[in-house]
């Protein structure tokens, strides 16, 4: 009989935190875009600048990320290409936005340095499904 290879622990982090967090993206975003929460005037002006084309994407990464992390939880090769896909659509779909938006009037240094440690954390998440990857842990 055929073992079955051990998760790596960091791997059960990477599933549980982006699972989790993908899932809440997804509701949250619905819940603001339907009106089920309160926004505040800065809020609703923040909001009202994502376009339909914002919206989908931001839908599309979050499902992408959670596909990707469950692949990765399953210890399949195609964890890798789907998370660096959604890294891409994530660093494409933001870069869209700031260059139709102005960074400084949409969120504060705060925020843009908060996004950017997200995607630099997501970039090491896919280097490591890469590794992982190469020595053959994935399968």
């Amino acid at each position: 009989m055929h073992a079955r290879p051990r998760r790596p622990l960091p791997v059960w982090i990477v599933f549980l935190f982006y699972s989790l967090s993908s899932v809440y993206s997804i509701v949250s975003v619905f819940f603001i875009t339907s009106g089920v929460f309160e926004l505040n005037p800065e809020q609703q002006a923040y909001v009202a600048r994502f376009k339909t084309f914002d919206m989908v994407i931001g839908y599309l990464v979050a499902a992408i990320t959670l596909v990707g992390a469950f692949l990765l939880f399953r210890l399949k090769k195609a964890a890798v290409p789907t998370l660096f896909l959604a890294l891409g659509v994530n660093v494409f779909s933001s870069a869209v936005f700031y260059l139709r938006n102005d960074p400084t009037t949409v969120i504060d240094p705060s925020g843009l340095l908060y996004q950017a440690g997200g995607m630099a954390l997501f970039a090491i998440v896919c280097f490591y499904a890469r590794h992982l990857g190469r020595h053959g842990v994935l399968s």
